[in-house]
């Protein structure tokens, strides 16, 4: 398994502003399966940090590939905040807060 790595942000955990413990691993809809010897990371699984983690609700029935392009269409639509990362140090720029 990779370590957490946002995404989204881009940016490895040790330089985000977050603590390991703080990402979350997202399983989406597999597309493939894997012998019960396999080592590595599945491709239906993708790190998220907190800032990003709600951009994937209602998201993980579709397979990553697919759900990632809806997450940077999304963030597009949005005027492109969040799409290359947030502020430098790991938090988000998004509209995310505007909506709470």
């Amino acid at each position: 398994m990779m370590p957490p790595f946002c995404v989204i942000c881009r940016v490895p955990y040790q330089r985000s502003g977050f603590d390991y413990e703080d990402f979350t691993l997202v399983g989406f809809r597999p597309t493939r399966t894997y012998p019960d010897d396999w080592a590595g990371h599945p491709e239906h699984c993708e790190w998220f940090c907190p800032s990003h983690l709600p951009l994937t609700e209602g998201l993980t029935h579709l397979p990553a590939a697919e759900a990632l392009a809806r997450i940077l269409a999304n963030l597009r639509d949005q005027g492109g905040r969040d799409q290359e990362g947030g502020d430098g140090e790991g938090r988000s720029r998004g509209s995310r807060d505007q909506d709470s």
